[in-house]
């Protein structure tokens, strides 16, 4: 019952994180722009010709969007007006709160970018297949396999951004390839270990059972991030994986400062009870199980321990 518990408990907090860890990394690597728009480029509008490289250079990608699309409808295989409604697109899909307007999004960006590249004789194939692979990420697990097509095309044909590595990891992790999604991470972390990609690789091999290498990314990440959210989130993947390998004092030392950290989170209160339980220590354990019902008086495991 307890370990059944424990693994419920534990699922849900991994999924959660996993889910905001992704979701967060994705904002970030790509709200910085591709700069793939250098020379000026015209495309007819009502008041002349517009600048649109202007309006890309600006971020303005509705208005990119909204120009270049019209274009298409006179021109439909115009490559110049793909292209940007292609990219455009795209990036637009990454601000959307709803996911029927972000699917949407990503469904007309794919479809432009494929038609360009259907076309042929495009000056920006590379960072086509690029942002082509990250769409297709961004669609969800059932994409992932066409992710990693284009993902690793782009590579092939000698494009690689400073996530190339990290989004190839993310897709074979989405198909459960655990032991390429570990060699993708890695390469990632030779040249950009960022504490989050240090925690990505501890879970990575966490599942892999190379429990040594994980303590040791989570550790990295936690001494080197400036991040409060993510130093939480490190010793979080650390102090569960101390539990779930039997190190009960380690798990204790690290739920004791998540506890210091955020004392009302109902989940590290109880979790602190079962370690100090495990331990032998009965009456701190039944402290920490009554703080639990302080902090959430309806808590079902807590109230198991306390009253069964």
């Amino acid at each position: 019952m307890v370990r059944r518990r424990r693994k419920k408990l534990r699922g849900a907090l991994y999924a959660g994180l996993a889910l905001l860890s992704f979701t967060v990394l994705v904002y970030l690597a790509l709200s910085k722009g591709v700069s793939l728009f250098r020379k000026k480029s015209n495309i007819s509008g009502d008041n002349g010709p517009i600048a649109i490289a202007d309006l890309w250079e600006l971020e303005n990608y509705t208005e990119v969007a909204a120009i270049a699309e019209k274009d298409l409808e006179e021109h439909p295989l115009d490559r110049n007006a793909l292209l940007y409604a292609g990219f455009s697109r795209f990036h637009l899909a990454i601000a959307r709160l709803s996911a029927e307007e972000r699917n949407s999004d990503l469904d007309m960006s794919i479809a432009y970018l494929r038609l360009l590249k259907a076309i042929g004789d495009t000056g920006n194939s590379k960072q086509v297949d690029y942002t082509l692979g990250k769409a297709y990420l961004l669609k969800g697990i059932y994409w992932a396999d066409l992710a990693i097509y284009y993902l690793q095309a782009s590579l092939d044909s000698g494009y690689k951004a400073d996530d190339s590595f990290e989004f190839m990891g993310k897709a074979y992790s989405m198909l459960g390839d655990v032991e390429s999604a570990q060699f993708w991470y890695e390469l990632a972390a030779e040249t950009h270990p960022t504490d989050r990609l240090l925690i990505t690789l501890g879970d990575e091999a966490s599942k892999l059972g190379r429990y040594e290498s994980a303590v040791e990314y989570y550790k990295r990440s936690i001494s080197t991030t400036k991040n409060e959210e993510l130093k939480s989130r490190a010793l979080l993947h650390l102090g569960q994986l101390y539990y779930d390998i039997g190190s009960f004092l380690m798990a204790k030392e690290v739920f004791e400062i998540l506890v210091d950290i955020e004392p009302n989170n109902q989940d590290y209160q109880f979790t602190l009870g079962e370690i100090y339980y495990q331990l032998g220590m009965n009456i701190k354990a039944r402290n920490a199980w009554l703080l639990v019902i302080r902090i959430n008086p309806d808590h079902v495991g807590a109230l198991h321990r306390l009253y069964d």
